[in-house]
């Protein structure tokens, strides 16, 4: 194999890990088909290599990044929905396409999914 077909197993590979990251509930081998603008036996080919490597699993349809490479991808805000009675009801989370690098951003994002929390479990009480 030549340095320069390396390097593009390479890239095809990271754009594929980097549209991974961006799709926290997976995606079909179609789509990443259509979206990577690779043939279907390049990605295929890369998402089993990417498997054995653990890097990738394969849920019933769909690719994930596995639990341990999802903190390559996006930034995650969690907040909790609570009863009256101070139980916690279900949870609410905001995830990022990429890292989120400004922290007065992330600030934001973090009071603002707080604020939907409060504002949701406020509702439920009533």
């Amino acid at each position: 194999m030549t340095t320069a077909t390396s390097n593009q197993a390479v890239r095809n590979a990271f754009h594929l890990l980097e549209l991974l990251s961006g799709a926290p509930d997976g995606l079909r081998l179609a789509r990443l088909v259509e979206i990577s603008g690779q043939p279907k036996t390049t990605v295929h080919r890369l998402l089993t290599t990417l498997s054995d490597l653990h890097i990738v699993c394969h849920d019933e349809d769909r690719y994930h990044l596995n639990a341990r490479w999802q903190r390559f991808g996006g930034d995650q805000f969690s907040a909790p929905i609570v009863a009256g009675d101070g139980r916690q009801l279900a949870g609410l989370t905001l995830r990022t396409r990429g890292p989120v690098a400004c922290e007065a951003t992330a600030d934001r994002l973090r009071r603002l999914v707080s604020d939907l929390a409060v504002a949701v479990s406020r509702r439920i009480r009533a």
